[in-house]
């Protein structure tokens, strides 16, 4: 998606007003992002290679999907978007939680953000568009001991959006 408005939302995530993305360094408001999680029948945890080209994080695995919600839209709709913009994936969504984070680039705090993150289940394929290079299905503590591990080969986003709902995640796998 090319340059869009976001919403800009205050310390409680109410909407306050909306500026373009590309705006965001400069004015280092805060604004919003979705996670998501794709869990196939076999219980295993979709992760997906950002891109080389990627500004943010080249080169790492992250979530199933992520990115901003545009101006006006709901989160739900955002994942949902995402979600079938990155991996050409449709399946219902399952709310698991809402977060305040700050990334933190050489000492800066270079982005403020509410992340809401989901978990949906699919046995599709995945497709993946332009911003991805691969993807692969890790159980929950592969994917677990990876990010303990093999730190440098994950992005910090998942790292967190993981330790935020694992204990969300692992109840749903064992359901």
């Amino acid at each position: 998606m090319t340059d869009h408005f976001v919403d800009i939302v205050d310390e409680n995530d109410q909407v306050v007003g909306k500026e373009l993305k590309s705006k965001k360094p400069e004015l280092n408001f805060i604004s919003r992002t979705v996670s998501v999680f794709i869990v196939n029948s076999k219980n295993k945890i979709s992760v997906c290679r950002r891109g080389h080209h990627k500004k943010n994080d080249p080169n790492v695995y992250d979530v199933s999907a992520y990115g901003n919600v545009v101006a006006g839209e709901s989160c739900e709709q955002a994942a949902k978007r995402e979600l079938l913009e990155e991996l050409g994936i449709d399946c219902p969504l399952i709310f698991l939680d809402k977060y305040y984070r700050e990334i933190d680039k050489n000492g800066q705090k270079t982005s403020k953000i509410f992340c809401s993150i989901f978990l949906g289940k699919s046995d599709q394929e995945p497709r993946l568009n332009h911003e991805l290079s691969e993807f692969k299905w890790l159980n929950f503590t592969e994917l677990k001991d990876k990010l303990e591990n093999d730190s440098a080969d994950y992005c910090p986003g998942l790292k967190d959006d993981f330790t935020k709902v694992k204990n969300e995640l692992l109840n749903y796998l064992e359901a």
